[in-house]
């Protein structure tokens, strides 16, 4: 269990409209959950208005999620970074959602005259949320987990296999290269052997490059999407909205429930691939 928790998972800050959506359907599939099954003394409510007031708890949920997820997630972007995301985090987020509709309900219960103020009754309003919502969350990360982990393996193993024929140097191949800086005086350039990969740094790019054996990174003042187009001729190719990197030095593409990796020879540190790059730089190992 401990080593599933441990696994990479996908991490997107979603977009309002993303939010919205995801919220919308959560919202209406309680309502539907509880106005069916009519759990925890929701069948005492007078009929006429127990569709209504039941209602209120889609509604809960709905701004519970977009309240997270567009507050709570974009007050602290550096916690939810995809390089640090496991499907343990994205369990205990889901569950700080459950707690956040948890204690929407106490007080929408309290509300509607259907609690009153107390700990024991907080608690157990909570708990009713957890058992509502706990075993779905964790089982709809398991199967995101292994849908997308198997979907990476296949690819990553199918570039894999085109990986080998763009290690060989085509006619007119270009020895060097150049990391045109924002200020010319303070251009880069570097055998393009020895160029790794390139990743941003706020104002800055950061690169790196092999000397003398030795892996060593510099900082040039630019930005990756000036860098892209000008570098994509001598097969450095953006990988991931923070890196672009040499695919003619990549020895291995692993797969992972996250996307691919870049491996490098000799070398503990990757280069992540996106899903959203992850197609041009199929086309490339295939042209």
């Amino acid at each position: 269990m401990a080593g599933f928790l441990n696994q990479p998972y996908p991490c997107e800050m979603p977009s309002f409209g993303r939010s919205f959506q995801l919220g919308l359907f959560i919202g209406f599939f309680i309502f539907l959950f509880l106005l069916v099954f009519q759990p925890f003394g929701l069948e005492q409510i007078p009929k006429s208005q127990r569709p209504w007031l039941i209602l209120g708890y889609g509604l809960i949920t709905f701004f519970s999620v977009l309240i997270f997820q567009q507050g709570i997630q974009k007050l602290f972007p550096g916690f939810f970074q995809e390089k640090y995301w496991t499907t343990g985090r994205e369990i205990v987020e889901n569950l700080s959602i459950l707690i956040l509709i948890g204690i929407g309900n106490y007080f929408y219960t309290i509300y509607i005259g259907g609690a009153d103020w107390s700990l024991s009754r907080f608690l157990f309003l909570l708990g009713a949320t957890f058992a509502v919502g706990v075993f779905p969350i964790i089982g709809l990360v398991f199967l995101n987990y292994t849908k997308r982990l198997k979907e990476n393996l296949k690819v990553a193993y199918e570039l894999e296999s085109s990986l080998s024929l763009k290690h060989e140097k085509p006619t007119g191949y270009q020895s060097m290269v150049t990391i045109p800086s924002q200020y010319r005086q303070e251009d880069l350039q570097l055998h393009l052997d020895d160029l790794l990969w390139i990743c941003s740094a706020d104002n800055y790019v950061e690169v790196y490059f092999k000397q003398k054996g030795q892996l060593k990174k510099t900082l040039v003042r630019n930005n990756l999407a000036a860098l892209e187009e000008e570098l994509s001729t001598m097969g450095l190719l953006r990988t991931h909205r923070s890196f672009i990197a040499n695919l003619k030095l990549v020895s291995h593409i692993e797969g992972n429930a996250q996307g691919y990796q870049l491996i490098f020879e000799g070398l503990k540190e990757v280069v992540p691939v996106s899903r959203k790059y992850a197609p041009q730089i199929r086309n490339w190992l295939n042209s």
